[in-house]
């Protein structure tokens, strides 16, 4: 699947130009391209099975400290073998283009197949215990995710979650790369990822399980309705302490381990997880558990069981173009219990936002009720206007506030300097009127209120220099000296933030290639714009890291 928004620097190869490239593999078809690289469909001859093969654009063969990164953590997720983590088989450089081969799931995310709904309680534990069971391994391993979303949780045909997207991912002992600590997703971003990027540790992962498992219950996240989710989803209370101690600010405060999180979610899983404990309004109707469609109790018939079938039929026939004999077992949605509103408003409030069908090579959407409702058509994501469901505006906060901080010593240099430079021009300027031996006290005077000016304006020494005392020799001299000055402390502070700037567009340009998956082209939109202004207009990101507003003027 193509995307409409690829940055115009990478054009995917054709697999037909690819296949001399890779003798081993017959590649089949481009699944996704972007900026960051392409994807592919693949089967490898060898082990007759179907892979995805990942190639990067040759730019990044061009730097070392890149390729040096990327072989190193390519190496440690092929050290990881686990059933919920998407396995690594190779990678290497072909033609000045790095690749990496990796295992293929034909599954759709978490976030496309349940985006706003509330899952069967008996569901998120399966699902968030093989999470954490995945990501246990990862850890034992000194490999921290550090984008843990629904969007990078793939299911299987069998609705089992693998954790893909380890773009983030990186070994404990290696540290932060540049743009790496703009992007992560708000609202699921541990507050260290944020204010201290290089002391990051595995429990930055927990804690974004904890927003998941919040997420999952009660089809929203905590930032959206922070009430506890037994109060919003009348689900068991005992899910209220495991999410409080998952995302607790500090990371001693939570969970020491993910196993640790599974064995408290198992203890719910003993009991009825489908009538809560301790939760207002009426028990909800039992559910089977995982891995079983959930029904209300009534007779069975032969016509309702002939039509079960046709839907289970007709599902499977539109599966994909990958496994089309295969069947799958689908994660079972249940409807969150209304809740009486506070403040009753005659306007109903709007459906969520549902996502478009990514194509063929998926599974298919799972059912929001056990008795699915008439599929509605999809919307029309062609235009580039439509509201984003990505918080692009608290990515631009955070990813400037992490900018801020990176330039604040150059920016304290910078002012330090120009309070150095006009301190040295005035103890020149006096040292002139010094020697103006009718005039000298006049001119000290003089001196002192024009510099006392220029300091309180904010000690830039300007082109032209007003002094009211005509003739005392050599002014004109230390002006020229002082505004040389001046003009390289303005040349150190434009590099240093020219340098920011690079940054900055890299962490943008990486945020996108997380969001194609989603398809939001309205968030991706909003944050091309912002990469294009900050490459045509230099004055923006000057005026972003020094307080001014030139989008505004």
């Amino acid at each position: 699947m193509t995307d409409s928004h690829d940055p115009a620097g990478f054009i995917a190869p054709e697999p037909a130009d690819l296949a001399p490239l890779f003798p081993g593999y017959e590649i089949q078809s481009l699944i996704a391209t972007g900026g960051m690289g392409a994807v592919y469909c693949a089967v490898q001859k060898s082990l007759d099975r179907t892979v995805a093969l990942k190639i990067l654009p040759m730019e990044f063969s061009n730097d070392a400290a890149f390729c040096k990164g990327f072989e190193t953590e390519a190496k440690a997720m092929a050290r990881l073998n686990h059933p919920n983590l998407i396995g690594v088989y190779d990678f290497g450089e072909v033609n000045g283009m790095l690749y990496i081969v990796m295992e293929f799931v034909p599954g759709k995310s978490i976030y496309h197949s349940a985006h706003g709904q509330a899952i069967d309680p008996a569901e998120v534990i399966r699902l968030i215990s093989s999470i954490c069971g995945g990501l246990a391994h990862a850890h034992e391993n000194g490999i921290i995710h550090r984008d843990i979303k629904p969007s990078n949780i793939l299911l299987d045909l069998n609705a089992q979650p693998k954790i893909g997207d380890f773009g983030l991912a990186r070994p404990i002992e290696r540290k932060v790369e540049e743009g790496e600590e703009i992007f992560g997703t708000p609202h699921y971003t541990a507050p260290e990822v944020v204010n201290s990027p290089h002391s990051v540790d595995y429990r930055a992962d927990i804690f974004s399980v904890g927003v998941m498992l919040h997420e999952l219950l009660t089809g929203k996240l905590p930032a959206d309705d922070p009430r506890p989710a037994s109060l919003i989803a009348r689900c068991d209370v005992r899910f209220d302490a495991i999410i409080r101690r998952a995302t607790q600010p500090s990371p001693a405060a939570r969970y020491a381990s993910a196993n640790e999180m599974v064995k408290d979610l198992q203890a719910i899983a003993k009991s009825s997880v489908s009538t809560p404990r301790g939760a207002a309004g009426p028990p909800q109707p039992k559910m089977r558990r995982a891995g079983h469609v959930a029904a209300r109790k009534k007779p069975s018939s032969f016509p309702g069981i002939l039509i079960f079938l046709l839907a289970i039929g007709i599902v499977g026939y539109s599966l994909n173009h990958f496994l089309k004999n295969r069947s799958t077992q689908l994660i079972i949605i249940k409807q969150p219990a209304p809740e009486p509103p506070k403040n009753p408003d005659p306007t109903p409030e709007p459906e969520p936002t549902r996502t478009p069908d990514p194509g063929p090579g998926t599974a298919p959407e799972i059912p929001l009720m056990p008795n699915p409702p008439v599929p509605e058509p999809a919307p029309d994501t062609s235009d580039v206007s439509e509201p984003p469901r990505f918080d692009v505006p608290g990515f631009f906060q955070r990813a400037r506030k992490i900018m801020l901080d990176r330039a604040a010593p150059s920016i304290a240099r910078y002012r330090s300097s120009l309070k150095d430079n006009l301190w040295g021009f005035e103890k020149a300027l006096l040292l002139c009127a010094s020697r103006a031996s009718p005039n000298r006290g006049e001119g000290a005077a003089g001196i002192k209120q024009a510099v006392d000016a220029l300091r309180a304006e904010g000690g830039r020494i300007p082109e032209t220099l007003e002094i009211s005392v005509t003739d005392v020799t050599g002014i004109e001299t230390c002006h020229i000296e002082a505004l040389e000055k001046q003009k390289n402390i303005d040349f150190k502070l434009s590099q240093s933030l020219s340098q920011l700037s690079s940054t900055y567009i890299l962490g943008l340009e990486k945020q996108i290639e997380r969001l194609k998956p989603d398809n939001d082209t309205g968030a991706i939109h909003l944050i091309e714009g912002e990469i294009e202004l900050t490459k045509e207009t230099p004055e923006y990101f000057y005026g972003l890291m020094m307080g001014s507003s030139p989008a505004a003027e």
